[in-house]
């Protein structure tokens, strides 16, 4: 064998093992229980482990390297939950000074020592009930503590981080903008949607898993419609659905960018090139929160509101499995293993 040939095969063999190397992905899903985080094996489609933590949980958010889960619980509580050990490492509490804080969204912060977090806030002065303003604070992970906060508007529900973490977005009746890169945090705008008519519940967040696009769907009178913020660019962007609308709580983009798939009494699936439904399949568990997709986008997982995890293939749109979890959930999580 001449050294030519020779280059030729080790150039393929690197170029075949890197791709087989870039094609190699595992999920791992995490149910978000009441006093539980459930592992799910995206591989087998089977429940791996149980975390026990606290409380009812609520908002969720993975640290940079994925190597942590932060889950707040009680509405006061953050966890932080350790994904290779598989246990809770620690809670802090961000009621402190006489007050009950609590917590209407969530968004972990690049150092992953901080995170910001909206606060609703209440204590008992002299017999009489205080109530405060709502914030947009950011609070130690150590202890807890108010770093720095600003007033934001009543109704706040949701945090969505963009442009590198140097502004959030909080979601309510409206979308206040707010610069977070300077000393003090400030109001820089604004984008309408109480006066546009619509009707939001911006509860499950998968920015992550859709690639950096936060999406939510949005009622108004007429129709559904699709709100999503590019958390690169930070804009804002509104996708008004054809025809009578669905029912949904959450939706989700998939992996292929060409379809939007949404949960609630049934699996419907929307075509984004033409913003109309496709399909609507019902669900045998009845009603769930959430919803999740493989990365590879060939299956679909519909869980929270009861205690089922349905799982779906996405192109029969057919049943495959239904997970029986510990308790009712909130909801469902994946982190992808790229295998590099």
């Amino acid at each position: 064998m001449n050294r030519r040939m020779m280059n030729c095969l080790l150039i393929a063999a690197v170029v075949i093992g890197l791709g087989t190397a870039t094609a190699w992905a595992k999920d791992t899903f995490y149910y978000i229980g009441y006093g539980v985080i459930q592992v799910v094996d995206g591989e087998t489609d089977t429940i791996v482990a149980d975390i026990p933590v606290r409380g009812s949980l609520r908002e969720t958010d993975f640290s940079v390297d994925g190597k942590f889960l932060y889950v707040t619980a009680n509405r006061h509580l953050i966890h932080r939950v350790d994904l290779v050990q598989k246990r809770l490492v620690d809670t802090i509490d961000v009621s402190s000074d006489g007050w009950d804080r609590f917590i209407f969204g969530f968004d972990l912060a690049p150092d992953g020592k901080t995170a910001y977090v909206n606060l609703l806030s209440r204590k008992t002065h002299k017999g009489e009930v205080v109530v405060g303003v709502p914030v947009l604070a950011q609070v130690d992970l150590a202890d807890g503590r108010i770093l720095r906060s600003i007033e934001v508007p009543w109704g706040s529900a949701s945090l969505v981080s963009v442009k590198n973490a140097s502004s959030i977005y909080v979601i309510g009746k409206d979308i206040t903008k707010v610069d977070v890169s300077a000393e003090e945090m400030q109001i820089i705008g604004s984008y309408p949607m109480y006066e546009k008519k619509w009707n939001i519940l911006p509860l499950w967040d998968n920015t992550r898993e859709n690639g950096g696009l936060y999406m939510v769907n949005y009622y108004t009178p007429e129709r559904m419609g699709l709100l999503t913020i590019d958390t690169t660019s930070g804009e804002i962007s509104d996708l008004p659905l054809q025809g009578a609308p669905v029912f949904a709580y959450s939706v989700m983009r998939s992996p292929d960018k060409k379809k939007v798939y949404a949960v609630m009494d049934e699996l419907t699936v929307i075509d984004l090139e033409t913003r109309t439904y496709d399909s609507l399949t019902p669900i045998p568990g009845g009603t769930h929160y959430a919803i999740n997709i493989s990365s590879d986008g060939k299956k679909i997982y519909v869980s929270g509101g009861g205690a089922t995890t349905t799982i779906f293939d996405a192109k029969s749109l057919q049943p495959i499995k239904v997970l029986q979890m510990e308790t009712d959930g909130m909801d469902f999580r994946r982190l992808t293993d790229q295998g590099l």
